[in-house]
């Protein structure tokens, strides 16, 4: 894997996005943020949507930086973002409806409907996945339910990082890791599932075609191919799109004695198997087989994560009360493990507004008094999330049979030293410090891996491991 690349990277979170050049020459390689934007659902008619012409715009701006700071041909284009939300698309690639936010408030009585239709075990049995009530299943019964005229006109649905995809190559697909999170896709065959999509009357030849991670769609098109020569020619890569599979694929490490926790907005807890474990003590504890690179499954549980501290900073500063996630960090590093807590599992705390008060009506649940300060509340959250963690992490171990020897934090969580601290002493296992930037990471490797003619996990993790600092 020696040619030297210069590749975009895309990645699209719920609060911002941020577009980065990787640079690769066939030793080492290093990342370059050159575009960094904002992302917050819009609410209308009493619905939440994602401007998603605003994302396009933004993208684009990103991969053009790229290509200038590249100062010379770009060889690929990869993007990942979070997974279930949707686009439905005519014949032509044009937009037949708004894109809806995965906080929108009709996706749990869609949920409890669609049980109604195939019961939770029959679900968990084809899928593996856990219930969420925002997971595309739901959303697209709730869809239906609400515009079913929309649904006739569509000629396709995408999820979101695949149509931001599309309008790069005009290639539609599913890629593997995204597509198991919508609860549509069958766990052994990895195939779209007739079962379900005929019990919830959803047209299967509305579904795109299910991809691997490191699929070449073709090359750039349309305005983009013309706005700058340097990416006339660049491929476009379906990489791990969902987030959390390019962020695990950007580990470095083994996974045979390890657990993960993918630690950002949310917290994604689990570990790396060879296949999915379907039984119902996985799905009784909140269990999810989604797809990982080179055929692995990432087994995990959805955590409430750092969205509880960010909608308390938001609230602070609504009142002029300036607070920082890393000012917080600090302040809270100065307390102790032995202190207020709740429980950090419940849905409660899904929905965006008012979060101070929930947090503290979940402390007084405990016992506890509600936080006096910002840096209290902060504590009371990290304590929080590192039990929730441990809980998880036990689970985890017991349901698979795996054993674990250490637990590996990435992402951008892995900078706050309260949390990893108590996470150490809430599991009594070793803590390894994964790259903060491991969704980029993860999505570059694959990109090369791909250029390079490989999608085997080993490759990936040898190239994600030339992105370490030497």
């Amino acid at each position: 894997m020696n040619h030297p690349r210069s590749i975009a990277v895309v990645d699209l979170g719920a609060s911002s996005g941020r577009v980065a050049m990787a640079t690769w020459d066939g030793v080492r390689g290093r990342l370059d943020e050159v575009h960094r934007f904002g992302n917050a659902p819009v609410s209308r008619d009493g619905h939440l949507f994602w401007d998603v012409d605003r994302l396009w715009d933004e993208i684009s701006c990103g991969v053009r930086a790229a290509a200038q700071r590249a100062g010379g041909p770009l060889a690929s284009i990869g993007v990942d973002g979070w997974a279930v939300d949707y686009a439905l698309l005519d014949e032509s690639g044009d937009r037949v409806a708004p894109v809806y936010c995965y906080r929108d408030a009709r996706n749990p009585p869609a949920m409890r409907l669609a049980h109604s239709l195939v019961p939770r075990e029959r679900l968990y049995a084809i899928t593996g996945i856990q219930f969420l009530p925002f997971n595309t299943l739901y959303q697209l019964r709730a869809h239906i339910a609400e515009h079913p005229h929309e649904w006739d006109r569509a000629h396709r649905w995408l999820n979101l990082p695949e149509y931001v995809l599309f309008r790069l190559s005009g290639v539609t697909v599913a890629e593997y890791t995204n597509a198991t999170h919508t609860q549509m896709l069958e766990a052994p065959s990895r195939c779209w599932s007739r079962e379900i999509a005929g019990a919830f009357g959803l047209d299967l030849a509305k579904f795109p075609p299910v991809v691997a991670p490191g699929t070449i769609l073709g090359t750039v098109r349309g305005e983009l191919a013309g706005a700058d020569a340097h990416l006339r020619d660049a491929k476009v890569i379906a990489p791990a799109c969902h987030d959390t599979g390019s962020a695990i694929a950007g580990i470095p490490f083994g996974h045979d004695d390890l657990g993960f926790i993918s630690s950002g907005t949310w917290s994604l807890v689990g570990t790396v198997l060879d296949a999915p474990v379907l039984t119902a003590a996985a799905r009784d504890a909140g269990f999810t087989n989604e797809g990982g690179i080179g055929g692995t499954i990432r087994f995990l549980t959805n955590v409430i994560g750092l969205w509880l501290l960010q909608q308390c900073v938001e609230e602070w500063r609504g009142e002029g009360v300036e607070q920082t996630e890393a000012s917080l960090a600090g302040a809270a590093s100065r307390s102790t493990f032995d202190g207020p807590w709740f429980d950090a599992d419940n849905d409660t705390f899904l929905e965006p507004g008012g979060m101070r008060a929930r947090i503290d009506a979940a402390l007084e649940r405990r016992g506890f008094a509600p936080s006096a300060s910002p840096a209290e509340t902060a504590a009371a959250i990290f304590r929080s999330l590192a039990r929730r963690y441990a809980r998880v992490l036990r689970d985890a171990q017991e349901v698979s049979g795996k054993r674990f020897d250490a637990v590996c934090v990435a992402g951008g969580g892995v900078r706050n030293r309260a949390l990893t601290a108590w996470t150490r002493e809430a599991t009594g296992l070793r803590v390894i410090e994964g790259p903060a930037e491991s969704a980029l990471i993860g999505n570059a490797a694959v990109q090369i891996a791909a250029l390079e003619g490989t999608t085997a996990a080993a490759d990936v993790q040898s190239i994600a491991r030339a992105f370490l600092p030497s």
